[in-house]
């Protein structure tokens, strides 16, 4: 019989409402945790974004930079955390507003990381000179500079071509130095850089020892190979008909064997006299035959690479225009002279085959001459002596002449337009376009730059380098500048550069708004010349400006050289002036000096445009034959007084016309950004511990926060005996926050 308990469905539902009041009050527990985690979070968003508001003053004020400095973060934020927690706690806040469901207990706030403003490649510092920068006119003065650019890359065809050119005529120039080694070697002429060496009167004193000296027959102007009357009548007295002197030996022998003498040969010392030209001779021959075979190896250098020249004119020469074709064809014909291809006056195969065998009968002469010096039995001297007339059969100087009609006589050995033009480019580059007695004195002297803890790249436009930038001294290569110099890759890196320019425009344009220049210098800073540290990063303003000077002075060499090697006139003129320096015998060398003066032309130029600039005033940037300032005569007579006196006098040009700043714009548009914002924090540091605070460092100086924050939740409903309600006391929240600037 089932027994019925009284109550038990009571029981049984007071259970099922317990449950059912535990998850509710846990579901509202459980959403007041959550929320309470987002207040958290807000709050200290809130109490982040308040922090910015404690900024350093000093680098706001003065660069427009936010920074935190010398702020106890930890306890700023946790007077934020706490006050919007417990607004009760605040004096102002109204009271009865304590214990509100969110309000949070024991805070705890953890700084996990401080991001310095240098860190991050100065990201921070960038962003916010990118945003406080403005354009200023930066489009218009760059699309002036491309429009000019765009003018250089419709040349660089040309361009690209002459350099191809000039690397034949580099080779070819080589073996116009050979061949006055030859000429020294195998005629005994006494030759320089330019040509022979001789005295006022044009006359020379031949060398003791060369390849030409013996001869089998009587010496004449044919038999030697010398085209020209004066050459020979200088060498004639230094020629040796061995056989000759043979037989003149012969007789002597024959003399002293006569009984009727009264004595015997006792070997004169003639005879050690015709050893020692032999052997003379056989060293000069082999001298001249090396150098035919250095010849010899250019001319196979050469032939590639004229084949590719001559490939790359048959391709892109239709699109030159009538002056640029002309310059690169002129000389084609005579490479290939040079170069063995077609018959010209040098037949240097033929030199070879004819030296070799010369030196294989002198190698017999010497062995024979030997053995007749050294014989004591007087008896076979006669024999001997034939022996030694035999070796030198089939001994010749045919096909061995070289031409000095049309060499040009250096007088005194003195290469004076050489010099000259030697000093134009190392003498003074800053001092003779600078007024270096007028510059600041200022120099950065702070070690913990951030520059220099965090490395940033130098920048130079044009490398050229000077020993002492404070004198008119250098050591600036006149051949390396020739030699590494490419105006197409210049023209074209300029160009991709310039291109893409807009965001790095702004940050051009905060340092431009910010930052003082050479012709604008700061009255109060720790550099008067600022923007050029930025580029250039030298410690004294002197040293910046020079290197600015330097660059202004490359931009400008550039502009001139591509003009001064496409003007015909100027080319004309060059080739004269080489051709009298050189003469006509040496096609190449003369080639090589006409380069050297357009490009000495051009430097000139570019000095006086450099000095105008920097004395502020607008040169076109374009330069064209009614622009180009300098005349012919002035190439190696402009010193900086005339030059400063030109710059003085020169009145300002039209159109697109650049003045200095414009020029740094043009640096800084090129430079790297690194450089600029690393380089500006020097400046903004340096600044600050001058005037400000002495220890300040922006390495101490944050732009940004990495937070954690630690907080109890009281639990509501720990009092109240319902199960799953009490949870074990507080709650546990943690939140995370970033800043940055």
């Amino acid at each position: 019989m089932r027994t019925r308990v009284k109550a038990s469905v009571t029981v049984l539902y007071s259970f099922v409402l317990f449950l059912i009041i535990s998850l509710v009050l846990v579901s509202v527990e459980s959403a007041r945790q959550q929320a309470a985690v987002s207040v958290l979070q807000g709050n200290l968003s809130l109490a982040l974004d308040s922090l910015s508001g404690q900024y350093y003053a000093p680098l706001f004020d003065e660069f427009g930079i936010y920074g935190l400095y010398e702020q106890d973060l930890e306890q700023s934020l946790l007077g934020y955390l706490e006050g919007a927690a417990d607004p009760s706690a605040w004096e102002a806040a109204p009271k009865g507003t304590a214990g509100f469901s969110f309000a949070c207990t024991d805070i705890s706030v953890s700084v996990e990381n401080r991001y310095a403003l240098p860190e991050a490649g100065g990201e921070m510092v960038r962003r916010q000179m990118t945003e406080a920068g403005a354009i200023c006119g930066a489009e218009a003065l760059t699309e002036e500079i491309l429009e000019a650019l765009g003018v250089l890359k419709e040349q660089e065809t040309g361009l690209k071509l002459l350099e191809e050119k000039a690397a034949v005529e580099e080779k070819l120039s080589a073996m116009d130095v050979l061949i006055l080694k030859l000429m020294t070697a195998l005629d005994g002429v006494p030759t320089g850089k330019t040509g022979l060496i001789c005295d006022d009167d044009g006359k020379f004193e031949p060398k003791y020892s060369f390849a030409k000296k013996l001869m089998t027959e009587d010496p004449t102007k044919p038999l030697s190979g010398i085209d020209s009357l004066g050459v020979y009548l200088c060498l004639e007295p230094a020629y040796v008909n061995i056989i000759s002197y043979l037989e003149k030996e012969r007789e002597w022998r024959r003399m002293s064997d006569d009984p009727e003498e009264g004595h015997r040969y006792l070997n004169p010392t003639h005879s050690e006299a015709y050893l020692f030209y032999i052997r003379g001779t056989r060293t000069k021959t082999a001298e001249s035959l090396q150098l035919v075979q250095d010849i010899r190896v250019c001319q196979e250098e050469i032939k590639p690479m004229l084949t590719r020249y001559q490939e790359l004119i048959a391709e892109y020469g239709d699109s030159l225009g009538t002056e640029w074709k002309t310059a690169l064809t002129d000389t084609i014909s005579v490479m290939k002279e040079y170069a063995g291809e077609v018959p010209g006056f040098y037949d240097f195969a033929a030199m070879e085959a004819r030296l070799s065998e010369n030196l294989q009968i002198l190698e017999r002469a010497v062995t024979a001459i030997e053995i007749y010096v050294e014989n004591e039995n007087p008896d076979e001297w006669e024999q001997r002596l034939t022996d030694v007339e035999e070796a030198f059969e089939g001994y010749s100087l045919e096909g061995l002449t070289l031409r000095y009609q049309g060499m040009r006589r250096i007088k005194s050995g003195k290469e004076s337009f050489f010099d000259a033009v030697k000093t134009l480019f190392v003498s003074g580059l800053t001092s003779g376009i600078l007024n270096q007695a007028g510059l600041s004195d200022r120099k950065l002297t702070g070690w913990n730059l951030p520059s220099r803890t965090i490395y940033a790249d130098a920048f130079d436009l044009f490398e050229i380098t000077e020993t002492d930038t404070g004198s008119d001294s250098g050591g600036v290569s006149l051949w390396r500048i020739i030699r590494d110099l490419k105006l197409s890759q210049v023209s074209e890196f300029l160009r991709k550069s310039l291109e893409d320019f807009s965001e790095k425009a702004l940050l051009v344009s905060y340092v431009r708004g910010n930052f003082s220049t050479f012709v604008n210098p700061a009255e109060q800073g720790v550099l008067s010349y600022q923007t050029e540290y930025i580029l250039f990063g030298k410690n004294k303003d002197a040293d910046n400006v020079r290197r600015a000077a330097l660059s202004i002075l490359g931009v400008r060499f550039l502009m001139n050289l591509v003009h001064t090697l496409t003007d015909s006139g100027k080319r004309a003129q060059a080739l004269a002036t080489a051709t009298e320096i050189f003469g006509a015998e040496l096609p190449f060398l003369i080639t090589t000096c006409q380069y050297v003066i357009l490009i000495a032309w051009a430097v000139q130029n570019a000095k006086l445009e450099a000095a105008e600039i920097l004395l502020g005033k607008k040169v076109p940037f374009l330069v064209t034959t009614g622009s180009f300032q300098v005349g012919y005569g002035e190439i190696c007579l402009m010193d900086k007084t005339l030059r400063f006196q030109r710059a003085e006098a020169y009145e300002d040009a039209d159109g697109a016309s650049p003045k200095y700043d414009g020029y740094l714009l043009l640096f800084l548009l090129l430079s790297r950004e690194r450089n600029i914002v690393y380089r500006s924090m020097d400046l903004m540091q340096e600044h600050i511990r001058t005037y400000y605070d002495p220890t300040f460092l922006l390495i101490d100086c944050y732009g940004g926060v990495s937070v954690s924050v630690r907080a109890s939740l009281p639990a509501k409903y720990s009092a109240v005996m319902v199960p799953m309600t009490d949870g074990g006391g507080n709650r546990s929240l943690e939140v995370f926050g970033t800043f940055l600037y």
